[in-house]
């Protein structure tokens, strides 16, 4: 009598290779959303550049599928835009000026490699910087060797302070490099 009891239970069938197509399906349309950016770089004028403060420049956090700046303390002492879409985020690229783009990693590793690929090939003042959990030096080094790779990163948490300290390394490792 109890395998009829057994047998009149409701069972749950999972497919996990559906979910794992599904799951690497999601990530390859976010990297093919990445591709439609258009990158396209106005000219300046000379008479158009500003002078401004020494190491004020504008640093973009891309807070796409995650609220992960938007809900964090971000150093007072950049002008800081938190940037939510493709599209926002590609009106704010074309800047020839410093700045420091903010990836958070975990979410979308492979729409993020896209980005900085292209972002490096395209767009030389702007300058990468990757946050993601428990990101050692050694895979810092090794992912910065390939053609995504960034020029800076931070394991989270990370705090107003170190984020300062990083956009400032940054800052002076570009000074440095393009004097």
């Amino acid at each position: 009598m109890s395998n009829n009891e057994e047998d009149d239970k409701p069972t749950v069938v999972l497919d996990l290779n559906a979910l794992r197509k599904k799951k690497l399906k999601e990530e390859e349309d976010l990297a093919n959303l990445a591709e439609e950016i258009e990158f396209k770089v106005h000219q300046e004028k000379p008479a158009e550049k500003v002078k401004s403060k020494a190491k004020t420049f504008k640093v973009i956090y891309f807070d796409f599928q995650t609220t992960l700046f938007s809900e964090s303390k971000l150093p007072s002492d950049f002008e800081n835009i938190i940037v939510r879409d493709l599209k926002e985020l590609n009106a704010h690229l074309k800047s020839r000026e410093f700045q420091i783009l903010v990836f958070h990693y975990d979410p979308l590793p492979k729409a993020v490699n896209q980005l900085c690929t292209q972002i490096r090939q395209k767009l030389p003042s702007t300058k990468l910087l990757i946050v993601a959990n428990r990101i050692s030096p050694q895979k810092a080094q090794m992912h910065a060797r390939t053609p995504a790779g960034a020029h800076g990163y931070l394991s989270l948490p990370v705090s107003e302070d170190v984020l300062r300290a990083e956009f400032l390394r940054i800052y002076d490792q570009n000074k440095k490099a393009t004097s």
